[in-house]
């Protein structure tokens, strides 16, 4: 009797310690931040794994530049090449901000806008390190299908989906954020949306040659 007892107690305390870790994990989910602390995870585990071979292509970088009389940026050089992917965001943010300041027209957008501006920016955090996640280790399983014919293709229907993954999410985030009290329909909630991505893109041109 005292064993069943106590493997109650045992399993009531598990159960309530997996209930509290679970409830953690799900307010650490839907935080503007989870995919930030995600890509600093899988990145730091990335080059941890790969310390080695990391180090042989900064020795070779830096040895091609005393050849060729040239200097080597820091933040070409591993593992400080993640600073380049947060200034890519800070500007992303930046030039996002300008973009909605200078298309909300009336009176009506710009209080829209300044009245949701802080979920905006916590949203497009998300969003932009989401797709940093995504790409990031898109990028790790497209690497073991380098050496075959049908690489490109893999690539191009990768990039393909992104995108369009991202029309639709940020087409949500649009609609969802800035709607007028009347429900009225502005350029800024109805075609700003899928207008960003366009922008967007140009940053994941920029991330690609980082």
């Amino acid at each position: 009797m005292k064993w069943f007892v106590l493997y109650e107690f045992i399993c009531t305390g598990i159960r309530n310690r997996w209930k509290v870790i679970e409830s953690q994990l799900m307010t650490l989910y839907r935080s503007p931040f989870f995919f930030v602390f995600l890509y600093l995870f899988l990145y730091g585990f990335h080059c941890l794994w790969n310390w080695s071979e990391f180090m042989n292509i900064n020795r070779n970088l830096e040895l091609s530049a005393i050849n060729s009389g040239q200097q080597v940026s820091l933040w070409s050089l591993y593992p400080f090449q993640i600073v380049s992917v947060l200034l890519v965001g800070v500007l992303y943010f930046l030039v996002s901000l300008s973009i909605n300041l200078l298309f909300s027209f009336g009176k009506k957008a710009k209080e829209t806008f300044r009245t949701n501006i802080t979920d905006f920016f916590r949203s497009l955090t998300r969003q932009f390190f989401q797709f940093v996640c995504i790409l990031f280790i898109g990028n790790q399983c497209l690497g073991f299908f380098q050496y075959r014919i049908y690489y490109s293709v893999l690539v191009v229907m990768f990039w393909t989906g992104l995108f369009l993954f991202f029309i639709i999410q940020n087409g949500e985030l649009y609609k969802r954020l800035f709607v007028s009290s009347d429900r009225s329909v502005s350029f800024l909630s109805h075609s700003l949306g899928y207008v960003n991505p366009i922008l967007f893109m140009f940053f994941v041109l920029v991330l690609a040659n980082v």
